[in-house]
C-alpha cells in the first residue's frame, strides 16, 4: 500500500508545478501586457485647432532613442518610434529600454533618423491578443474591406506632424528589396515604387511619385516561413 502512494504523490506534485508554471506565465504576460499599453501614457490629448501636443522632450526623458510617434487611425497602432544602433535590440526592449517580449516600433538602423530618405522602414512583433498591441492589427490590412476603411495616420516628429497615406499592402519574404534603404537615383525610386504596385496585395492609386517618401510598416506574416507582412504608407508634405 505504501509504494502504490509514490505514483499518486509525484502526479501531484507534477500537476502542482504545472499549476505554478502556468499561474506564472498568465501573470508574467499580463506585466508586459500592461507594460506596452503604458507606452502610450506620456502622449497628450490634441490641442484646440487638432494638431499634435508632443512635447519631445518629454518623451526623450522616458524614451531615449525616440525618433517619432506613429498612429494609425482607427487602429490600436500608437505608439514611440525609436532607432537603435542595430535592428536587434527593440525585438525584446519596450521604447524605454526594458526588456520585454513585446519589443517596440523601431526604425531600420540604416534609415535616416530624420525620416529624410526616400523608403523609411519600422519594424514592430505582431502580438497576437485581444489588444493587436504592437503591429498585431497590421494583418488586418489584408482583408479588403478593412484596407479600404482605414487609409490614414500620422507621423509625429520634433519638427512636424506628417499625415500619413496608406496606399498598398503586400506580404514578402524577411529579405526583400521592400527594405530598400540605398536610392542612388529618380530611376531606382521609381523601380521600388513600381514593385510595389505590381507586388501589392491591395493598392491604392494616390498618385505617389519618386519624388515623395514612403513608409514601410513590417511584421511578422505566417503565409510561409519568414513572411512578412508590409504596410505602405505616403509621407504627404
Amino acid at each position: 500500500m505504501k509504494n502504490r502512494k509514490w505514483p499518486m504523490r509525484a502526479l501531484l506534485a507534477l500537476a502542482l508545478v504545472i499549476v505554478g508554471v502556468s499561474g506564472w506565465k498568465l501573470y508574467s504576460d499580463y506585466l508586459e501586457q500592461q507594460q506596452s499599453e503604458a507606452q502610450t501614457e506620456l502622449k497628450p490629448p490634441p490641442m484646440d485647432d487638432g494638431s499634435p501636443a508632443l512635447d519631445f522632450a518629454d518623451l526623450l526623458a522616458q524614451y531615449p532613442d525616440i525618433t517619432a510617434w506613429l498612429t494609425i487611425d482607427n487602429t490600436a497602432i500608437d505608439y514611440p518610434v525609436v532607432q537603435a544602433g542595430d535592428n536587434k535590440f527593440y525585438l525584446d526592449h519596450t521604447a524605454d529600454r526594458k526588456s520585454n517580449k513585446m519589443g517596440a516600433l523601431f526604425m531600420d538602423c540604416r534609415d535616416n533618423r530624420d525620416f529624410s530618405g526616400f523608403n523609411t522602414v519600422i519594424y514592430g512583433h505582431s502580438m497576437r491578443n485581444r489588444n493587436d498591441n504592437m503591429f498585431g492589427g497590421l494583418s488586418k490590412f489584408k482583408d479588403r474591406d478593412y484596407f479600404n476603411a482605414h487609409r490614414t495616420g500620422t507621423l509625429y516628429t520634433p519638427d512636424a506632424a506628417w499625415p500619413l497615406e496608406i496606399f498598398a499592402v503586400a506580404v514578402a519574404g524577411a529579405v526583400s528589396d521592400y527594405y530598400g534603404y540605398v536610392f542612388e537615383s529618380p530611376e531606382r525610386c521609381q523601380a521600388h515604387l513600381d514593385m510595389i504596385r505590381d507586388g501589392a496585395m491591395f493598392y491604392r492609386d494616390i498618385g505617389v511619385t519618386r519624388g515623395d517618401r514612403i513608409l514601410t510598416l513590417s511584421t511578422c506574416s505566417y503565409e510561409y516561413e519568414d513572411a512578412r507582412t508590409l504596410v505602405i504608407a505616403r509621407i504627404a508634405e
